[in-house]
């Protein structure tokens, strides 16, 4: 077989099961490590594959996308938000993280509790809601993610205890979640550490992205939130660390 022929092979393997590796190269085709090395250097030429250590994942991630096209009316966000408000429960404690299908969460909220965000739109949506108390973090506004960040904002976290975080997702690999922004990532982690149980919301084109700075890894979250089947390198984490999955195309779990 060419190497031609691998590549297109290859090409489907990893956007079909998330990541490949240069062991999975070699055994497969029968060829050198120096050999499984080109193909894994041409492999990563494509648009949306990443070169990581050992191997190569899809690399799709929109983190360039501005708040206001990320805001788009979005039928599966609209879902995505309802199964994490039917998990709220009256007396709730919530972080609740920045992000657009995060606000939706928050407008849905109609049992009592206590929110403690980062968002000026989360604090938007629950405005007219007496029945929830607000606590907003304070710190410097980012432009790109409409998020409250910052040390002063990561210290004001440590000083409170939560039932329940609801995490947004910029990307989401085998490491957990990652995003673009130090800050954030270190906002994210903090929201987890103070929270008896983590719950991240993603849609499936986070899958197998990865983006900069480190935030919660698999053994930080017990829930997942998305809108179809993980490929299996990431059910493979689920599985590892005991994260139940919520899939709204057919409202089970795993």
């Amino acid at each position: 077989m060419t190497q031609e022929e691998r590549l297109i092979e290859l090409e489907s393997l990893v956007r079909s099961q998330g990541k490949v590796t240069i062991e999975t190269i070699c055994e497969r085709y029968n060829i050198s490590y120096d050999s499984a090395r080109r193909d894994l250097v041409k492999l990563t030429e494509l648009p949306g594959i990443l070169r990581i250590r050992g191997g190569a994942i899809v690399n799709e991630a929109t983190r360039h996308l501005s708040f206001a096209q990320r805001n788009k009316p979005d039928p599966v966000k609209q879902q995505l938000a309802q199964m994490g408000t039917a998990l709220v429960e009256s007396g709730d404690t919530l972080f609740l993280d920045a992000g657009t299908t995060l606000e939706l969460l928050a407008t849905g909220l109609s049992v009592e509790a206590k929110v403690i965000t980062n968002s000026l739109e989360n604090l938007n949506a629950l405005r007219d809601k007496s029945h929830i108390s607000k606590c907003v973090l304070g710190g410097m506004f980012d432009d790109h993610s409409h998020a409250v960040l910052g040390n002063i904002t990561i210290e004001q976290i440590k000083h409170y205890r939560a039932n329940r975080a609801f995490i947004g997702v910029s990307a989401l690999s085998e490491d957990g979640i990652t995003t673009d922004s130090e800050m954030d990532a270190a906002l994210k982690k903090a929201m987890a550490e103070q929270s008896q149980q983590v719950i991240c919301i993603a849609t499936a084109n986070k899958f197998n992205t990865q983006l900069m700075h480190q935030s919660c890894t698999w053994r930080d979250i017990d829930c997942l939130i998305t809108d179809s089947m993980p490929p299996q390198n990431i059910l493979k984490r689920l599985e590892d660390h005991d994260v139940n999955l919520l899939l709204i195309e057919n409202s089970s779990a795993n």
